[in-house]
Order: structure tokens, then C-alpha cells, then sequence
């Protein structure tokens, strides 16, 4: 006696299948389809390109992105971000936007200045 098997493959191709994995991991890591942070890493997300950030950075940012199109005033960073009781010089938030603009490369555009008032988060189109 000869057992045949046959077995059926259900294939929805590899686009469909990397799409779905792709989705779980970045759920787990709450970093959303065209999001430039991830959270979880403490990294920018530009294109194939990973960037770390400091803890500051990060904190600066990541205030920024959940504010979309919000301006964010200076006293506002200084306050949530750094604390009330931060003593540092006056140019310390021009500075660490200045160095995440330089990691954002050609993404700098995302934190846009409101001159006399703070920063915005700016929402690639």
C-alpha cells in the first residue's frame, strides 16, 4: 500500500506576509507606519536610517512630535522637559534643536521655528 500526502499552501506571497510581520513588530514597539520616532529605541526612524538619540533629544522631540502643528513655547520645554528647577543658559533649547536638526538630515523642516514663541512638530504631507 502507498499513502500519497498532499499538502496545500496557502500563499498570499512574501509582500503580504513581511507587510503583516512588519506591522506586529512595530505595534510591539509602538512605532506607526510612517512614524519618525521610535519610541521604544530612543532612535529617529529616517527612511532605512536609524539615529540615536541622547535621553534630552529624545525628551525634546518626542514633546515636539506629540504636539503636531502645535507651537510649543520656549518657557513650556523648559519647564516639562528640563524641570522647574533647570539653571542652564538661555540658548540651551537653540542648541539641542540645532543638533536634532542636524540628525533629522533632510527631515530638519519637521521642527520649524515660530519665531518669538518656540517650535513646531511639522507633519511631513
Amino acid at each position: 500500500m502507498v499513502w500519497r500526502t498532499t499538502s496545500h499552501v496557502l500563499d498570499f506571497g512574501p509582500a503580504s506576509v513581511d507587510g503583516w510581520l512588519t506591522r506586529i513588530v512595530a505595534t510591539e514597539l509602538q512605532v506607526e507606519d510612517d512614524s519618525i520616532l521610535d519610541v521604544a529605541q530612543h532612535q529617529l526612524v529616517l527612511g532605512d536610517r536609524r539615529v540615536p538619540l541622547t535621553k534630552l533629544e529624545f525628551d525634546v522631540f518626542q514633546y515636539l512630535y506629540e504636539r503636531p502643528g502645535s507651537v510649543v513655547e520656549r518657557a513650556a520645554l523648559l519647564r516639562d522637559v528640563w524641570g522647574y528647577d533647570y539653571a542652564g543658559g538661555s540658548n540651551v533649547i537653540e542648541a539641542l534643536v540645532k543638533s536634532l536638526r542636524r540628525k533629522l538630515g533632510d527631515r530638519s523642516a519637521a521642527i520649524e521655528t515660530v519665531r518669538g514663541l518656540g517650535y513646531r512638530f511639522v507633519v511631513a504631507a
